[in-house]
């Protein structure tokens, strides 16, 4: 009995060891990149082999920002994913290294070295002068020399004075050299002690400074295994930091050709981790939108009742008040899963939750682009190009000479809508010169898209007036007024051109004035806003003319404001 339970504990304690915990730090690489028009999302993979038992699987190097509601793990190998969670690791400060070389170091302690023993020099000297200068003060304050003893005479004061004479000439230069000398050791002391606070400096500024470390975003992925196996993991998060919009080039080599339309793309980012040679996609849609349908409520309709002074004091009850429209959102909580197995070769690693993970596509325009890219993350536009179209244009040129004596070349695009356009901005070339820019907004356009091409120099307008006569009618009270104008045009092209021509007559806003159109040269006439319109086709080199002549009747006694 004994040795059965040795044998279980045994085991038991094999067992634990076997399937302790381990960590494992794994390299991973940015492979792909899917930018929406609001974030982007991030895949990462890393291969890695694993022993037997549970193991901590560690992705480091991931953007600080990223939403960890979003992360998703995927394996290949014969292991299970158990979990997967989010943690900051915070490194600890290596410490500081000096990069101050052996020579600095030698010289500040040489020199050091020297200031100390110019030190003892300098107390020499101080010493020797103190002693010379202290004789000369007891020389000088002697009473023999002052004549003031009991003994005093001639002879001895001449003897005391030649005694103070040798003795001065002896002192008096000893003190002066010595007052020199120190004046050079202190100057010397000086420079030593300015040299040394300059290599104190040097090496102070040549310390590396310690590099504040910031935590550490990491992913960490638990797996189970049960033998030796390798495998490899693929790890998929948003980042905010990110988003791309659309933007266009229109160009046009002449009328007879189509337009090319170039779809452009710039990228933006500052996830706080670069995208270096990664596969980049372009998505239409943006996640940060809610997906959950609107539910439409009931509209209630009353009569209105003024909210009066005694409905807004106390005891007061607006409970009965009902919203006129009102929007509410259901969701749908139930998520259907599936399953399937593969080989386990290169099978599917199974997640914990029933071993299945499901994911659902929402309809979505995708550009792939396929060459990889290198996006710093520095928050800077990158242009990319993500496409060409030619699209099929007819091209006419738009005159109103009484405004503009111009004519204006403009590109209509028809099935444009096809292309799956954004809204954005399309700068405009024609015959390799830009002529400006023009805002692309498929929510409000029609089957049509009119492209303003410039001004076209080679058709030569004029508008003149030909008869501006007056007449009074008899036994009226009216007046008779009949204006003619010319419009000219000339094509100074060698090509065929189609143009359309816009004028226009008076609007009455008066009974009593009669407003009449009474020649008008084959052009559409619309008698609700009386617009004039010629739509032809001129030839190269032609001149072509169209005249108008419109009468106004109107009351002699009353003057008219027109042109």
């Amino acid at each position: 009995m004994k040795k059965t339970i040795l044998t279980s504990v045994a085991a038991l304690m094999l067992f634990s060891v076997s399937y302790a915990k381990k960590e494992k730090k794994v390299k991973s690489k940015v492979k792909a990149v899917t930018v929406y028009l609001q974030g982007a999302q991030v895949k990462r993979k890393g291969s890695f082999k694993l022993q037997s038992g549970i193991t901590k699987i560690i992705f480091e190097g991931m953007s600080k920002s990223l939403d960890k509601n979003s992360i998703q793990v995927k394996g290949k190998g014969d292991f299970i994913i158990l979990d997967v969670s989010l943690d900051l690791f915070y490194p600890e400060p290596k410490p500081v290294l000096s990069s101050v070389s052996a020579a600095v170091l030698r010289k500040k302690r040489l020199l050091k070295d020297s200031i100390e023993t110019q030190k003892w020099i300098n107390r020499e000297i101080n010493d020797k002068l103190s002693a010379y200068k202290l004789e000369k003060d007891i020389l000088m304050g002697s009473l023999v020399i002052k004549g003031q003893t009991a003994n005093d005479s001639i002879v001895a004061l001449k003897d005391a004075m030649d005694y103070l004479r040798e003795k001065l000439k002896e002192l008096n230069p000893l003190i002066s050299q010595i007052s020199r000398k120190k004046q050079k050791q202190s100057h010397l002391m000086k420079e030593m002690n300015q040299r040394l606070s300059e290599l104190d400096q040097y090496i102070k500024n040549s310390q590396q400074k310690p590099k504040k470390l910031q935590p550490i975003q990491q992913v960490i992925v638990t797996v189970s295994a049960d033998r030796e196996v390798g495998g490899a993991l693929e790890v998929n998060y948003m980042v905010p930091n990110a988003s791309w919009s659309p933007s266009y080039d229109l160009r046009a080599d002449d009328i007879n050709s189509p337009v090319e339309l170039t779809y452009k793309a710039k990228v933006y980012q500052n996830s706080g981790e670069n995208w270096e040679n990664v596969v980049i996609k372009l998505s239409t849609i943006n996640p940060n939108r809610s997906n959950y349908k609107p539910y439409l409520a009931t509209w209630y309709l009353n009569y209105y009742r003024p909210i009066t002074n005694t409905d807004l004091g106390y005891g007061s009850n607006l409970s009965n008040a009902k919203e006129l429209s009102s929007i509410d959102y259901q969701l749908n909580e139930d998520v259907p899963m599936s399953s399937g197995g593969v080989n386990k070769s290169k099978m599917e690693a199974k997640h914990m939750d029933n071993f299945t993970q499901m994911s659902e596509n929402i309809i979505m325009t995708e550009f792939e682009l396929k060459l990889p890219y290198t996006i710093p993350s520095d928050g800077k536009p990158h242009m990319m190009a993500i496409g060409k179209e030619d699209i099929d244009a007819t091209f006419e040129h738009y005159i109103v000479p009484k405004l503009d004596k111009d004519a204006f070349l403009m590109a209509r695009l028809t099935d444009w809508e096809e292309l799956n356009l954004l809204p954005g901005v399309a700068n405009i070339y024609y015959d390799g010169t830009y002529v400006g820019q023009t805002r692309i907004n498929p929510a409000v356009m029609s089957d049509t898209l009119d492209l303003a091409l410039g001004r076209d120099k080679g058709i030569f307008v004029t508008r003149k007036k030909l008869n501006d006569d007056e007449k009074l009618r008899v036994f009226t009270n009216e007046k008779l007024r009949t204006i003619t104008y010319e419009i000219s045009l000339k094509n100074f092209k060698s090509t065929e051109i189609h143009v359309k021509i816009e004028d226009h007559i008076p609007i009455a806003q008066d009974q009593e004035i009669k407003i009449e159109l009474i020649e008008n040269e084959t052009a559409d006439y619309n008698k609700e806003t009386g617009v004039l319109k010629w739509d032809k086709s001129i030839e190269g080199k032609e001149t072509v003319k169209y005249l108008f002549t419109y009468t106004i009747k109107y009351n002699k006694d009353k003057t008219l404001a027109v042109n």
